[in-house]
């Protein structure tokens, strides 16, 4: 079941620019695994941001100009608790302001793991307690989000005292005092949506009500059920949720009462299809991949960059 969705007039440019800034902290991540660097999958430098940008390999898949656009103001940490026993805090993306427009972004990456591979128990649903309704939502996604906590990078020159995610959101402009007077743009892919579209229905129903709040997400799950994907529309109302046709995250959790499937999508879907796409892998796995995404839609954006896809192995790029 999905949500009645209005028609979709989405920037394009946009929706390519912050699939990048989520593809960055994707990457500082994953290369932070690959090295065995577990001071940066807890806590990245702005140096480790600076890394990505200048490595060659990511070109075309970051904003090589981000850190002189930006400025990364806090790091987002959280609980690991999708991985089964491990609980520990890392890295899940950033917030930063933007340097000429003073903006603000907060990015969220997804996660490595397979979601048919997650517990059912972490798909009970359980009251979103932001918006004091019945709306429910899948309990491990929602403990995962309380779990957010907003940390300095390591090497930044002003050092806050962590603060959790979710007290930022019912007051942003705690931690982001410009709010009233900027944007606010929230970005996540995969479980990283379900994240950021958390965030966003906090933020909308707190003190920051009627601030000026976008939401691009990428290959989002079913975030709630029918009450709160309502009530999520009538406050967020920037919503663009990007989904692939033959991606499979879009269409799960599944949680059945009386045969039905409780959770459904929120508002804003706007829909692409990488398998019309010849150079893009058909595979399910790569339908999922965020820099398929980013191609797609820079496809249709009128640009053709076939390197999007040299992203991992290669693997989601045909071989000619």
């Amino acid at each position: 079941m999905e949500s009645q969705v209005k028609s979709l007039s989405v920037s394009l440019s946009e929706a390519v620019q912050y699939a990048k800034l989520v593809n960055l902290a994707d990457i500082i991540y994953k290369q932070a695994v690959k090295e065995n660097d577990t001071s940066t999958q807890l806590n990245p430098s702005l140096k480790a941001y600076q890394n990505i940008c200048n490595n060659k390999d990511y070109q075309a898949l970051v904003d090589k100009d981000f850190m002189t656009n930006y400025n990364v103001l806090y790091n987002v940490q959280m609980n690991d608790i999708i991985f089964p026993g491990k609980f520990d805090l890392v890295y899940y993306g950033f917030i930063a302001q933007h340097n000429s427009t003073r903006d603000y972004v907060i990015a969220i990456r997804g996660t490595e793991n397979e979601f048919e591979v997650i517990a059912d128990a972490f798909f009970v649903p359980t009251p979103f307690k932001e918006f004091n309704n019945k709306g429910l939502v899948p309990s491990g996604f929602y403990d995962l989000y309380e779990s957010g906590l907003i940390v300095s990078p390591q090497d930044a020159t002003t050092q806050i005292v962590p603060l959790l995610l979710k007290i930022v959101a019912a007051d942003p402009a705690l931690m982001m005092p410009d709010a009233a007077n900027v944007r606010t743009v929230v970005a996540g892919h995969s479980l990283g949506a379900t994240l950021a579209t958390y965030y966003a229905a906090a933020a909308s129903t707190g003190l920051g009500k009627g601030l000026d709040l976008s939401v691009y997400t990428y290959a989002s799950p079913m975030t709630g059920d029918a009450t709160f994907a309502d009530t999520y529309n009538n406050s967020v109302a920037d919503n663009c949720r990007i989904y692939n046709v033959p991606d499979v995250v879009p269409k799960v959790p599944q949680y059945f009462e009386n045969k039905v499937n409780i959770y459904t999508q929120v508002a804003g879907g706007y829909k692409i299809d990488s398998t019309q796409y010849p150079l893009v892998n058909p595979g399910a796995p790569c339908a999922h991949q965020l820099p398929v995404y980013q191609y797609v839609l820079d496809r249709l954006n009128g640009t053709d960059d076939p390197d999007i896809l040299n992203f991992g192995d290669g693997g989601c790029r045909v071989k000619s």
